[in-house]
């Protein structure tokens, strides 16, 4: 699949965060408690949340502008040189008097061992978009994960007929009227108040979703069971998870939001999109941490299974 997004411009908004890691060795358990003494011998940040999405597309090619905001201490000035480093435009990208959202990770011998969160959820913030004209864009993307940036309805006069939702809330109608989200199943058993435990149960809960809001497809996200694409007229695709040894979740949802979106404007064919992201999902699960893909990764991955 030879696609290139290098003329698509893109606005993503949402929840932009920082992902830590410290690896850390262990030789000895605590005299204090029974747990191991971490001695750390590597870390560092790489953007995370919507941050991650962005650096997705832009490895992609895409062209990249943000709209949200981030904490004004060094945490957020760090993670705003991270993205302007990889062409990403953070003109939209505020600094207020608040905590960058961060997500610190340990590993003990390769093995994550704990996860420390820091955030301070904004209920009621609304930027100023006068000077931004939505329909210059492509695709616009809400990467929510519900830390403040979409807390309230104002990205609901966003006027873009290309409108593509990770979604958080439990409350679906807030995306009404975009052209497709990406839910997993956890977050669609919350919305429709239903246990899916087959795939029937998963196409009657979305069918019933987009009636009510008028989306054009829901991708579900199933993990290891693969995706399920369910349309506003009758479509249905089932599509199989591809093998991955050992794999590591950490910033799959934030892959496949990127290369969909890219993806199915460019083809305009949800089928093939979704493959192509879920593909991509593979890839990034096989690494360790946040990290990307290329088109290059899920080609040889598609290549490599349609072979065997």
């Amino acid at each position: 699949m030879n696609q290139h997004f290098k003329d698509i411009k893109v606005l993503l908004i949402g929840d932009f965060m920082v992902d830590q890691y410290i690896f850390c060795s262990s030789t000895r358990m605590s005299p204090e408690a029974p747990v191991p003494v971490l001695e750390p011998d590597d870390e560092f940040i790489v953007p995370g949340g919507a941050g991650n999405v962005a650096l997705n597309m832009s490895k992609l090619g895409a062209s990249v502008s943000c709209l949200g905001y981030i904490g004004s201490d060094s945490q957020g000035s760090e993670l705003k040189k991270l993205l302007n480093n990889q062409k990403i435009n953070t003109e939209h990208l505020h600094q207020i008097s608040d905590l960058t959202t961060i997500k610190r990770r340990y590993y003990n011998n390769g093995k994550q061992v704990l996860r420390v969160d820091y955030e301070k959820v904004l209920e009621d913030w609304c930027p100023d978009t006068s000077s931004i004209k939505f329909d210059d864009y492509d695709v616009v993307i809400l990467s929510d994960y519900d830390k403040g940036v979409l807390n309230n309805t104002w990205f609901s006069n966003i006027k873009n007929e290309n409108i593509f939702v990770d979604p958080k809330k439990d409350d679906l109608s807030f995306y009404s009227n975009a052209k497709i989200i990406t839910p997993n199943l956890n977050e669609l058993e919350k919305a429709s108040k239903l246990k899916i435990d087959n795939n029937d149960t998963l196409v009657e809960v979305c069918k019933s979703i987009i009636e009510k809001t008028n989306l054009e497809y829901i991708i579900a996200k199933k993990g290891e069971n693969g995706m399920t694409v369910v349309g506003r007229d009758g479509f249905l695709s089932h599509i199989n998870a591809h093998q991955v040894n050992n794999p590591d979740v950490t910033g799959a949802g934030d892959t496949v939001i990127a290369v969909l979106s890219l993806a199915y404007f460019k083809t305009k064919n949800i089928e093939k999109s979704a493959i192509i992201a879920n593909a991509a999902a593979a890839v990034v699960v096989g690494k360790k941490g946040t990290s990307f893909s290329t088109m290059e990764d899920i080609n040889n991955l598609l290549n490599k299974e349609r072979i065997e």
